[in-house]
């Protein structure tokens, strides 16, 4: 859209159509884009949820997430 300006290391969501200026450090999505999250709080929540499954087999690695509690997953 004219006018419309996007910041750094910004997130857009697939598909998404964005409609205002986004700033800095944030991930949007949908349609129109929305704020989802800035990048510094979606990365804590990631590396909190980081579970170290790289490097192992198909099936270790699927019997180790099965094993998890639900509240290891990330939720809505």
């Amino acid at each position: 859209m004219p006018g419309v300006k996007i910041g750094s290391n910004v997130i857009v969501g697939a598909g998404s159509v964005v409609t205002k200026s986004i700033k800095d450090n944030t991930i949007v999505g949908g349609n129109p884009a929305r704020f989802i999250s800035n990048i510094e709080e979606f990365e804590s929540k990631v590396v909190q949820k980081n579970l170290k499954t790289k490097g192992m087999s198909y099936i270790a690695k699927k019997e180790f997430l099965m094993s998890l509690p639900d509240e290891k997953f990330i939720q809505k």
